[in-house]
């Protein structure tokens, strides 16, 4: 395998290093943390080492409309690092969903103009791509007719 980067500090034994991160990614593995579920899942989602315009856009198109929804009645709070202790942060969830409750009449509207505009946006660039696919098959059959 080719070397990435070259270390030229003698005092870093890579040897070493390199078995404490495989040590930790075997940990990972056996507490299950890493899965060969979550690793397929992962490799999903990619898109290949070297995609097509078509993969891509369609890829993305299918993740916009996935994401284009925001579920304002199950969202979760986010708990800034420095707050995460036990009695502490659920003080905060606490605070944070009574506030919540009182300014929902206001927001609501808001997040549901939101999603709309999301859907809405998904389903004119779904629509554009696939109105450029067809242009462009039928540019391809026109040159190929002009061909012969």
């Amino acid at each position: 395998m080719q070397d990435i980067f070259e270390i030229k500090d003698t005092e870093i034994n890579v040897e070493e290093l390199m078995d404490k991160i495989r040590a930790a990614i075997e940990e990972k593995k056996n507490s299950g943390v890493i899965s060969r579920e979550k690793i397929a899942k992962a490799e999903k989602l990619k898109i290949g080492e070297a995609p097509q315009l078509a993969d891509f856009t369609e890829h993305y198109i299918q993740t916009s409309g996935i994401l284009c929804n925001i579920d304002i009645d199950n969202y979760k709070f986010g708990i800034p690092p420095f707050l995460n202790h036990p009695l502490l942060g659920h003080m905060v969830l606490a605070g944070k969903g009574l506030i919540r409750r009182f300014i929902r009449f206001h927001t609501r509207g808001v997040f549901n103009q939101q999603i709309d505009f999301n859907r809405h946006m998904v389903q004119l660039i779904k629509g554009l791509y696939e109105r450029i696919d067809d242009l462009e098959k039928e540019i391809s059959a026109l040159r190929r007719k002009e061909e012969q």
